[in-house]
């Protein structure tokens, strides 16, 4: 008979757990890193200004899609959204896993907005192209974009969480890519919506989602009986590496700007500013991989029951 939960299942659960907290509070710290490095200095304000003139550089020939994609965000768009989550949590037969989607949807969509509206501010340089000058750190739209990849991961079983975390990871990055290419956005808004949504979802982790209660604590919650136990899945493997090195990338290209900004007037030509734009889609498409990939990797492994 079952006499409890196995003990490498209570000691994964305690290890899965707290691996969540330590995301959550890596990227909530990135949050505040982008921000003050790239918002509030003018020196990143430069970067970013670079970046949003030099995706106007080919813009014709992606423009109308990106338009379209957009289009889709609104605000019924994600009221449905967290609906969609309940619907579908409950459908599955998982109404903690539902309860916990839709509220890390609403988190994340809410802090963003509280965030960008009355917590950051972005000093005035008299540097900026927008009409108003004001703070557009994080994304609106990408971090829509994002916590339906998160509320995905969330909801699925062990065995789907590969196939979930690829297409939240490329939607979150098509997402992100439109609002710079049609200048909504600079990159640093849409990088720090990512990783925002990401602290959500560890949250959601650390907090129990995926783990249902045992006898005197928390287990991994046992829904996909029979899919092997595979630590590291080669598809998330794949996802994390790709990101990391477009990550690594948009990196280089960053510093490249940071250069040329810094060692001269701060206006760059025509090829900097392309190079500025190609830093923050590359840094874009890293972060969206890299970090759909840690947020999936975090799911419990299967384990066999112990038996007696």
């Amino acid at each position: 008979m079952t006499t409890g939960p196995h003990p490498v299942r209570r000691r994964a659960g305690g290890t899965q757990r707290a691996w969540a907290a330590v995301l959550a509070l890596v990227c909530a710290s990135g949050v505040i890193t982008l921000w003050y490095a790239l918002i509030y200095t003018r020196t990143g304000q430069l970067m970013e200004d670079a970046a949003l003139t030099g995706s106007r550089i080919g813009e014709r020939f992606v423009d109308a899609h990106a338009r379209t994609l957009l289009s889709t965000v609104s605000m019924p768009a994600a009221v449905a959204l967290v609906l969609l989550v309940l619907v579908v949590g409950i459908w599955r037969g998982s109404r903690r896993r539902a309860v916990w989607a839709a509220g890390t949807v609403i988190a994340i969509n809410a802090s963003t907005q509280v965030l960008k509206r009355w917590v950051l501010v972005r000093p005035d340089y008299d540097l900026s192209p927008r009409w108003d000058g004001a703070n557009t750190l994080p994304s609106g739209h990408t971090a829509v974009a994002a916590s339906a990849a998160v509320a995905l991961l969330l909801l699925v079983g062990v065995s789907h969480r590969v196939v979930a975390a690829w297409a939240g990871a490329v939607l979150t990055a098509a997402m992100g890519y439109s609002t710079l290419v049609c200048q909504w956005h600079r990159p640093a808004d849409v990088i720090s919506a990512v990783l925002l949504a990401t602290a959500w979802g560890a949250v959601a982790v650390a907090g129990g989602v995926w783990h249902k209660a045992g006898p005197g604590r928390q287990v991994p919650e046992g829904d996909d009986e029979g899919t092997p136990a595979v630590a590291r899945p080669a598809g998330l493997t794949f996802l994390g590496g790709l990101g990391a090195c477009a990550g690594a990338v948009g990196l280089v290209l960053e510093a490249v700007t940071w250069w040329s900004v810094a060692s001269g007037s701060g206006v760059l030509g025509r090829t900097g500013t392309f190079v500025a734009y190609a830093a923050g889609s590359a840094g874009t498409v890293g972060t969206s991989f890299v970090c759909l990939a840690l947020l999936a990797g975090l799911a419990p492994a299967r384990h066999p029951r112990s038996r007696g």
